[in-house]
């Protein structure tokens, strides 16, 4: 049977997910974020008229689909505002389940559930994975595509390793595909070596945030393990010139067959309104197109070879080859 992935308006084939960023946000605010609600009430119907701007900006920068990363226990994670915001756009969108670092996420209710209640960490975390991927997202039906996993830096917790074996667990019965969160710049090998001591299938694996090292040898350590992707997703103003020539020398030295781009954006923060450093004012989904490709075009990288960066790299991520 051929494989599909699921989108939040159902499933599709990976020939026909077009070019996709593989790690966006639509709404998010940090854990936390619902404390202020009696000030600054979440409101779907102002999210939508911001957010259905940007995907029909993106739409036409040829952008077929976007990966929400936005993780269970974080704010903004909508999955009938990332439904309605899709029919409208006509984007696909898939939406992730998984947790954030022990550090910002839903550490504290999971060791204290465990701790002080008696549950299992590991099976209760395999299962809120395998409802939302299986069932939907909060009872709504709308069903997540793949799981977000996370560690802090320099290593990794273990709740974090929990968390990992519960969504290779997971990844395992249902066939879906995991990305990675990273904090620093050091992570991303021991994330990998973990993925290989769980059995988890490399080619389902994308390690994100590979833009936070400067050094072009943290990723060339990485591609030495066969079969995992490697996230450039976070491609946005605050980049600095030696991670943008980090993905522009990868790709000419012939690694553009392992590597995904995005850019981490959020549409739309969450919370109480502020005023963000001004550094953030550029950070659109379209830093991509308007920055780094005509760098790699100057550097001799083809049309063919950045198709294979948006479109062939992801429908080949889903399918687990």
């Amino acid at each position: 049977m051929e494989s599909t992935v699921m989108t939040v308006t159902g499933p599709i084939s990976p020939d026909d997910l077009g070019m996709t960023l593989m790690h966006e946000h639509v709404t998010f605010a940090y854990p936390g974020w619902f404390a202020d609600d009696s000030l600054a009430p979440y409101s779907r119907e102002a999210a939508e008229a911001v957010c259905l701007k940007v995907l029909e900006d993106v739409k036409k920068l040829g952008v077929k689909t976007i990966v929400d990363a936005t993780a269970a226990d974080v704010g903004g994670r909508d999955p009938v505002l990332l439904r309605n915001l899709s029919i409208k756009s006509g984007v696909n969108i898939i939406a992730s389940t998984g947790l954030f670092p022990e550090s910002v996420g839903a550490a504290g209710y999971y060791k204290w559930q465990s701790s002080m209640r008696g549950r299992n960490l590991e099976e209760d975390l395999r299962e809120l994975f395998s409802t939302e991927l299986n069932v939907g997202i909060r009872g709504t039906g709308i069903r997540a595509g793949l799981i977000k996993v996370a560690t802090g830096d320099p290593g990794i917790s273990d709740y974090e390793a929990a968390v990992f074996k519960a969504a290779v667990r997971v990844a395992k019965e249902t066939g879906v595909s995991i990305i990675t969160h990273t904090e620093g710049a050091t992570v991303g090998p021991l994330q990998q070596d973990l993925f290989i001591k769980l059995g988890a299938n490399p080619a389902r694996i994308m390690i994100g945030h590979q833009n936070n090292s400067e050094d072009i040898g943290y990723a060339l350590s990485q591609l030495k393990k066969p079969g995992f992707y490697l996230g450039f997703d976070r491609c946005n103003p605050l980049m600095s010139p030696a991670s943008e020539d980090t993905i522009v020398s990868l790709v000419t030295q012939g690694y553009g067959d392992r590597i995904m781009l995005s850019h981490d954006c959020i549409f739309m923060w969450l919370g109480r309104p502020g005023i963000l450093p001004p550094q953030f004012a550029h950070w659109y989904p379209n830093y991509l197109f308007k920055k780094i490709l005509p760098k790699m075009k100057a550097a001799g990288v083809t049309d063919a070879q950045i198709r294979g960066i948006f479109v062939e790299n992801p429908r080949r991520f889903f399918r687990g080859v």
